[in-house]
């Protein structure tokens, strides 16, 4: 198995996928994500050591740290260091944390997802 930096045009879901080739993670990261057919690209980091216990899909937290990664961000948006590399997840879901929180907030209700008001141009 495989180490893969998933990639799409709007960068709205990249992230890490575990798969044989880059074929198979990037098909996986299209149906997870519900991209068509072509949308991703897979970038081979790293082969992973049999040693070491995963599934195809997506990697979880100790898998990364177990594979050298750093992370230097975990909030909204995870931001992982892996041999040299600064990776990004897609901002996606942190947008949608936002406008959710934007529109209780209008409702006189407090920030559920914790998120900090108009960091975007609305």
């Amino acid at each position: 198995m495989k180490l893969y930096w998933v990639s799409t045009e709007d960068h709205d879901e990249d992230w890490f996928m575990v798969a044989s080739s880059s074929e198979e993670a990037a098909r996986l990261h299209q149906d997870m994500e519900g991209y068509d057919p072509g949308e991703a690209i897979a970038e081979e980091i790293m082969d992973i050591p049999e040693t070491l216990e995963c599934e195809k899909g997506w990697p979880d937290k100790e898998l990364l740290k177990a594979l050298g990664a750093k992370y230097l961000h975990e909030g909204d948006a995870r931001v992982v260091e892996i041999r040299g590399r600064t990776f990004s997840e897609g901002m996606l879901e942190s947008y949608i944390r936002e406008a959710s929180d934007d529109e209780f907030e209008t409702v006189g209700e407090e920030r559920r997802n914790k998120t900090k008001r108009a960091r975007r141009p609305q």
